[in-house]
């Protein structure tokens, strides 16, 4: 890891960030763990940072939510805001962004240190970071760099879960307008026992909302609910 005292190291974690600090004190700050300065870890530590920016990020993602998914009902939003914020999620941005080799640390005197404390670290110092930020250079820069770090993500993560459950998600939504659940109809079926091919359709009560083509029921019945979720993302219905 860099020394991260040197003004050096802080001026090139100053342009990895975009941001450039009044005062390079709190951006140290921001990076060092609490296993370098154990008497002084209030004061010298990430630790109320990182307490600050995690309210700040979430405050930021759940006006962006409210914004971007304004039919969405709030137990969506809070499912969406609540992964968003994970501790997965932000040591994955933490990594890309390149936070890790930054990190002023005491390997030492840590019980453990593995690839698990790696992620940790950076999603600590993501927070602390977010926090320095709103500190020195005010919430609207603050905001800009939630904005450029994590929105993005809000996106990626609200497309995964339209891949991993849309058939759960799409019956929530028939269910919230209409009262009613999706139905699932084999359409058409072509080809020899070995080499099947259903086109299922979903309907909501005798409306076509979307078709799967697939080599079996289950997954086509999923490919037409991941249609359908797109269809009414289209017409702006989510």
């Amino acid at each position: 890891m860099e020394d991260i005292g040197s003004d050096e190291t802080l001026a090139a974690l100053e342009r990895l960030l975009g941001v450039t600090f009044q005062d390079r004190s709190i951006l140290q700050r921001a990076v060092t763990h609490h296993s370098c300065c154990s008497e002084t870890a209030v004061r010298d530590s990430y630790d109320t940072l990182e307490f600050l920016g995690d309210a700040i990020i979430g405050a930021h993602v759940v006006e962006y939510i409210f914004r971007a998914y304004p039919d969405a009902s709030e137990g969506q939003m809070t499912a969406l805001k609540s992964e968003v914020v994970s501790r997965r999620v932000f040591a994955r941005i933490g990594q890309q962004l390149g936070l890790f080799s930054f990190i002023r640390v005491d390997i030492a005197n840590l019980r453990t240190f593995n690839e698990r404390s790696r992620d940790s670290l950076c999603a600590d110092v993501l927070e602390a970071i977010v926090g320095a930020i709103h500190i020195d250079q005010g919430p609207d820069v603050a905001r800009d760099f939630v904005a450029r770090t994590i929105f993005p993500v809000i996106e990626q993560v609200n497309q995964q879960t339209l891949d991993n459950n849309p058939k759960g998600r799409l019956q929530k939504i028939i269910l919230q307008r209409s009262g009613t659940l999706p139905r699932y109809r084999v359409l058409e079926q072509s080809g020899r026992n070995n080499d099947r091919v259903f086109l299922v359709g979903v309907f909501e009560q005798d409306y076509l909302l979307g078709t799967g083509k697939a080599s079996s029921i289950k997954e086509a019945g999923r490919l037409a609910a991941r249609e359908a979720l797109e269809q009414l993302r289209n017409k702006h219905v989510l």
